[in-house]
């Protein structure tokens, strides 16, 4: 672990005082290609806000921590030996902090600091709320997710059949709305939440691996009283889904869908999703597995093959 508080001569000096309104953690694991712009667009941000940052290496061997300590020696930087995940890491970063709100900020990002002093001011002036997140930008200009409903089975259905997708664009995520208004829940690429919320409802779960850790702090923020509210002018680029291909993403997105029904919504209901989950993987096996005779489509057979068979196991074995 390192802790050092003098900046770099090239960074700006930023406003210090004993309990900084920012503390932002950042989780990374190989990804020094996006870490280091993502540091630099923050640094050079003009964020009036007060802040630190801390960031949590899963164990990357691509240079990350060079890079950290070389170029951003003021970072706290929690070294673990492996990947033990997103939840984990982000509580080992949030536990360090300070800060009256805690950023959880992926690494894959490009941020401005006008964003962040308009969610701090939110949170300021609005303290029913425990969460604020904004509008997630592609790099070509496109439009993000912005915000999501809690899992339902319907939606749950739509998704894996990809109905969802030909109904509405971006399903499940709303990405089209422009009015600032309270939400379900809102991912955790950028997602500024209350340390006194926290305080109430605990950390993050860490039994969530990645994906469904932020929806499910959200829900116990929600059922303990706090509001989550989506700002759409605090803008964010994100680059997205750097860390894993879209098979390998499957298997460990149902997972904490699965999860988060286990824990959130009861046995029975844990016991239908993972019962449809199953029977809509057998299918599409049997439909690849035709499609692998087809030379031209073998390749992306294989995958498809691999991934469904891999949710098919999840279903029948997760506890």
């Amino acid at each position: 672990m390192k802790n050092q508080s003098t900046l770099t001569p090239t960074m700006p000096e930023q406003n210090t005082q004993a309990v900084p309104d920012l503390s932002i953690v950042l989780v990374c694991w190989n990804n020094k290609a996006y870490l280091e712009p993502c540091l630099e667009s923050l640094y050079h941000s003009e964020l009036s806000s007060s802040f630190d940052v801390v960031v949590v290496d899963n164990g990357s061997t691509d240079g990350s921590q060079t890079m950290l300590a070389e170029k951003y020696p003021n970072i706290l930087v929690i070294q673990n030996h492996h990947n033990v995940g997103l939840g984990k890491a982000s509580n080992q970063g949030i536990e360090v902090t300070q800060g009256r709100y805690i950023l959880l900020l992926n690494n894959d990002t490009l941020v401005n600091g006008p964003s962040f002093d308009a969610m701090v001011d939110y949170l300021d002036s609005n303290p029913q709320v425990g969460a604020v997140g904004g509008k997630l930008i592609n790099p070509d200009g496109t439009v993000q997710s912005c915000y999501n409903n809690f899992p339902s089975l319907i939606e749950e259905f739509l998704i894996a059949t990809q109905l969802g997708e030909l109904l509405w664009t971006g399903y499940p995520a709303n990405i089209t709305d422009t009015k600032m208004r309270s939400v379900d829940w809102m991912g955790s690429a950028c997602l500024m939440i209350r340390r006194t919320a926290l305080d109430q409802v605990g950390l993050l779960d860490e039994e969530y691996f990645i994906y469904g850790d932020e929806a499910d702090i959200q829900y116990r923020l929600k059922k303990a009283g706090w509001q989550m509210v989506y700002l759409p002018q605090a803008t964010t680029i994100h680059y997205g889904g750097r860390s894993m291909n879209r098979w390998s993403r499957r298997k460990m997105v149902y997972r904490g869908h699965m999860l988060f029904y286990k824990k959130n919504y009861g046995g029975f209901w844990t016991v239908i999703l993972r019962l449809m989950m199953a029977m809509l993987s057998l299918i599409k096996l049997l439909i690849w597995g035709t499609a692998y005779l087809i030379p031209e489509w073998r390749n992306r057979a294989q995958k498809e093959l691999r991934s469904n068979a891999d949710v098919v196991r999840l279903c029948w074995n997760l506890a």
